[in-house]
């Protein structure tokens, strides 16, 4: 093998190498879009978030069915007022950021006030504990003031 002694040789048939190896994972991936009989509930983007979060407060603190109901109706209040907020372009980043803070607020004061006096402290817990998370996720810089305690 006369030919691979030659370093220019060498170094291209690597790249080649190189340039195949890396390309099979994109090759490997489906690309077919679902269609419409295939789709399930969101599980990306805002919508499928949601969607997770109300499983987890149903499992987590027992919602009733009319419960589920009017928290998904929060959610969904909440999350057209955010859009509104997000796409309007009067508003500066700092307002914007304040702005989306009082709707999460207020969004969790109307679950709150759904729930049961037995599933609020379970509820005030979970939210420290999501704080707890972003906190660390964040790297403790978290911005601004440390959240108000949960109205009792």
């Amino acid at each position: 093998m006369i030919i691979f002694r030659k370093p220019i040789v060498k170094v291209t048939l690597l790249a080649l190498c190189t340039l195949a190896l890396s390309a099979m994972p994109l090759m490997a991936q489906d690309t077919t879009a679902p269609t419409q009989d295939q789709a399930g509930p969101p599980q990306g983007g805002r919508g499928g978030m949601q969607e997770r979060q109300v499983e987890m407060l149903t499992k987590k603190l027992n919602l009733t069915p009319d419960q589920v109901t009017q928290v998904k109706a929060i959610d969904e209040d909440s999350r057209t007022q955010a859009m509104a907020v997000r796409n309007d372009t009067s508003i500066a980043g700092p307002d914007k950021r304040a702005k989306m803070m009082d709707i999460h607020k207020a969004s969790q004061d109307k679950i709150r006030a759904v729930l049961t006096d037995e599933q609020k402290p379970k509820y005030d817990a979970l939210l420290a504990q999501m704080q707890e998370r972003r906190q660390n996720r964040q790297g403790g810089q978290g911005g601004g003031t440390p959240p108000a305690a949960p109205p009792q």
